[in-house]
């Protein structure tokens, strides 16, 4: 695991330097869970947590930009609507003065022409408004489709650097020529599964793809169901790698995570699993959809 890495190989450099603190970074770190490698760029254990933090409240600032806007084009909709309103109450009180200036004194052609044409302007500027409206609801629409835009590509992002680790891995167990492990070497890796290092479970499960036996499988089941979104995709790849069958209903639970990563994982267990997707899609930003695919597959594994 910390030989050089192989030429065109695509693996990280053994070290990169933190975009925070500008500290070093070994990749050992990253493959561990301790460090992160978010859109290429590394942070440290300690500058990690923050940068994760960063990145949620990024979300969470998107989220109420299209808020705010979906307020302004309210707010813009209803003062429209009141000026509206007034325009035409407007409008009847002048046809209404102009119709009796014409009874009192009919003569007074130009009066009731300026009446009428300040009747016409009134229409004008309601048109106006309505207009404005419309055109404040398109750029609100417009808006929001943005975000989302804008959002789906971080969640592709972060689904290709995880399949690029996945790739490394691949490379580095290829290069080592590791055997297989042994019961007692299946049967270590499995309890380290306890530890509350989520780095540790993580390598746990990585070790455990060069087994085959009852512990390997149990393991996979196990990290299904963990708390740390890094170990449930490793638990998604052990359990496609080994066949494991008696994963498939953690594997459903899994793709109703909120990483994308984690719900392409799964599905992609699934599929290999059970040779079919039932139409779900772990990229589609609408989660309607994707929970109505959900319940497809709950149902598909319900006892009957």
């Amino acid at each position: 695991m910390t030989g050089p890495p192989a030429a065109g190989s695509g693996r990280p450099p053994e070290l990169l330097f933190c975009r925070r603190c500008g500290g070093s970074v070994a990749r050992r770190e990253i493959l561990t869970g301790r460090a992160r490698l978010l859109e290429d760029r590394a942070f440290c254990p300690a500058c990690a947590p923050g940068a994760l933090a960063l990145r949620r409240s990024l979300r969470w600032a998107a989220g109420g930009a299209a808020g705010a806007l979906l307020l302004l084009a309210l707010a813009a909709a209803l003062d429209a609507r009141r000026r509206s309103v007034e325009a035409e109450a407007a409008a009847r009180d002048a046809r209404a003065e102009a119709a009796a200036l014409a009874g009192r004194a009919r003569g007074d052609g130009d009066r009731v022409a300026s009446l009428e044409a300040g009747v016409r302007g009134l229409a004008e500027a309601a048109a106006r408004l309505a207009s404005g409206l419309q055109a404040l609801r398109e750029e609100a629409a417009r808006g929001r489709e943005e975000q989302e835009d804008r959002l789906e590509g971080v969640e592709r992002s972060l689904a290709t650097v995880l399949d690029t680790l996945e790739g490394v891995r691949r490379e580095v167990t290829a290069l080592q020529g590791n055997p297989p492990l042994t019961e007692e070497e299946e049967r270590a890796a499995l309890e380290r599964l306890r530890e509350p290092n989520a780095g540790a479970r993580f390598e746990a499960l990585w070790i455990l793809q060069r087994g085959s036996g009852a512990a390997a499988r149990q393991a996979a089941v196990l990290g299904l169901d963990d708390p740390e979104d890094g170990v449930r995709y490793q638990a998604a790849i052990l359990a496609r790698e080994l066949g494991v069958r008696e994963a498939v209903p953690a594997l459903v639970r899994c793709l109703s995570c909120p990483g994308a990563a984690v719900r392409s994982a799964a599905l992609e267990a699934l599929v290999a699993l059970e040779g079919t997707d039932l139409g779900f899609d772990p990229l589609d930003p609408s989660e309607e959809s994707r929970s109505e695919a959900i319940h497809r597959w709950e149902e598909r594994i319900r006892p009957r």
